[in-house]
């Protein structure tokens, strides 16, 4: 009979400290929300917005020829390059591309893909194996400096 009892008032004990201390669990959690530490939701998605690109659907005189005095003298000419220098539309660079390949002041160097092709200007300087050594080590230097 002893045994029951102290095994009721164990139970009895248990309950009521289970509940104090969700109790005092809720009330530091009420009571750490008006301070602050959790006032706001998180946001688990954040969304990048892409910059929309306001590009030249037309192509003025004067544009192209800015364009014209400089893709001779560039090493690696693309439509996107072109695209992106001159703040034209992509179907614009391309027919800028066409018109400057078939006036010879640039030049074709590779066509892998129909969409994709490489040109080169006729006036641009291609660097040799001493020039890129040269660079190089210039670059080097000014990294070591700082």
């Amino acid at each position: 009979v002893r045994r029951a009892r102290m095994a009721k008032k164990a139970q009895v004990a248990v309950k009521t400290s289970a509940k104090s201390a969700s109790s005092n669990a809720q009330k530091a959690k009420q009571s750490g929300a008006k301070k602050g530490a959790k006032s706001k939701k998180k946001s688990w998605t954040k969304v990048k917005v892409k910059e929309t690109l306001n590009n030249a659907v037309f192509l003025d005189q004067k544009t192209y020829d800015r364009i014209a005095k400089d893709l001779p003298k560039q090493l690696l000419i693309t439509v996107s390059g072109i695209s992106d220098r001159y703040k034209v539309n992509g179907s614009v660079a391309r027919k800028v591309v066409k018109d400057m390949a078939e006036k010879g002041f640039i030049k074709q160097v590779s066509d892998h893909h129909s969409w994709f092709t490489v040109y080169m200007g006729k006036e641009a300087k291609i660097p040799t194996g001493e020039e890129v050594v040269e660079d190089a080590e210039k670059t080097k230097g000014k990294k070591e400096k700082k």
